[in-house]
């Protein structure tokens, strides 16, 4: 996203206020992960939106009123989006079964990081399956940390709604009904 040069300084600034737009949102939603994407589409949306504040209040005024309108949708969507991760239990089963499972799940996510922007996905991979905080990511990258979460938002977003990777995870959890059928001790 270019950004005009009279607006840089405030590109920079919008990072400084994610601490505190975190600590409010998972406050209000009750889950570090949702607050998570709250802020990063707080952050997208003012990235995008920044050559419209008029400065008439302050820029974490403007922040905080875009954040409470995105909790407001989160807790509407409410259950109704599915986690991207599944069942934590599937990664630590060591199951034959379950193996085979997580191995779907990751080529799946691996199949649909190829349809994506290389360095997008690699925000991704760097963030979210190795670990790296933000800064780490933007000097390997070379990026903004604003770029960097908005890359990584959107990567979660997609896989979110890629259907390869949500069938993976669901058939990654045995079904109901299978668990009910299964002898919970030997016979007698």
């Amino acid at each position: 996203m270019r950004v005009a040069p009279a607006l840089a300084p405030r590109v920079d600034t919008l990072g400084s206020f994610r601490p505190q737009l975190l600590r409010f949102a998972v406050r209000r939603l009750g889950n570090r992960e949702h607050a998570e994407d709250a802020v990063q589409e707080t952050l997208l949306a003012a990235l995008e939106g920044l050559e419209r504040f008029g400065g008439d209040s302050s820029l974490g005024t403007w922040l905080f009123a875009i954040l409470k309108h995105k909790i407001v949708d989160a807790l509407r969507l409410g259950s109704r989006e599915e986690p991207l991760d599944g069942d934590g239990d599937l990664m630590h089963d060591a199951s034959p079964e379950s193996e085979l499972a997580r191995r779907g799940v990751l080529e799946a996510v691996d199949a649909a990081l190829t349809r994506l922007p290389a360095r997008a996905a690699r925000v991704f991979v760097l963030r979210g399956v190795l670990g790296m905080d933000t800064d780490e990511v933007c000097r390997e990258l070379s990026i903004s940390s604003a770029n960097c979460w908005v890359m990584h938002h959107r990567v979660r977003q997609k896989l979110r709604a890629c259907p390869e990777v949500r069938d993976a995870i669901r058939s990654s959890d045995p079904e109901p009904e299978q668990v009910r059928k299964m002898p919970r001790h030997a016979p007698d």
